[in-house]
């Protein structure tokens, strides 16, 4: 039975190499998988009969053949597993170590993530630098007079699904008014707000 999702050429290329394997003896088995007594119960009824024992062979040949499938298939799981780890560390420290300062948030506007130079941007004082930005509402760290229109901007760029840009004021304890530009934008998978500060 093919699987619709999966191209018919793809098949047929991991069917040829299943059977490559079990004809050169180079495939190993994995012990996650292992035989049934009933199913090998069959397999020596199908065999021990005269009339059925070709049948049997086939059988058995079959299930080798979807075995070796598996586990050609658990394999590159796993190495695709293991790539996209490895890119997913990558693309954090990556995150982590951009000049700009960087804010993911929830669609309801609370910061998820930021890197080290959001929490540098959101200090103003010394010991504000140790807190964290993650769990707190965007509209806090902007001036009450950038909030209405840094929030009509979240909420349109929701319900159009596409990019925009601003200058907002950051909120100070003194006179002192500093402004940053926000590029925001919808994640890929439309769960989440980027938002890169410059």
């Amino acid at each position: 039975m093919s699987d619709p999702l999966v191209p018919p050429q793809v098949t047929e290329a991991l069917r040829q190499q299943a059977e490559q394997q079990l004809r050169t003896g180079t495939a190993q088995l994995s012990s996650a998988f292992n035989a049934s007594a009933d199913a090998l119960g069959v397999l020596y009824r199908l065999s021990s009969v005269a009339n059925t024992a070709a049948d049997g062979l086939k059988l058995l040949h079959e299930l080798q053949i979807h075995q070796i499938e598996l586990d050609l298939q658990l394999e590159q799981l796993q190495q695709n597993e293991h790539e996209c780890n490895h890119e997913l560390a990558c693309y954090r420290q990556f995150f982590q170590l951009a000049p700009q300062g960087c804010l993911l948030l929830s669609l309801d506007g609370l910061i998820t993530g930021c890197n080290a130079a959001a929490i540098r941007l959101f200090a103003n004082e010394a010991e504000d630098r140790a807190q964290q930005l993650s769990g707190r509402a965007l509209l806090s760290l902007f001036s009450a007079t950038c909030r209405p229109m840094l929030s009509a901007t979240l909420a349109r760029v929701q319900r159009n699904q596409q990019s925009a840009t601003l200058i907002a004021t950051i909120a100070t304890h003194t006179a002192e008014t500093r402004s940053v530009r926000l590029a925001i934008n919808l994640s890929p998978d439309l769960k989440a707000i980027l938002i890169v500060l410059t």
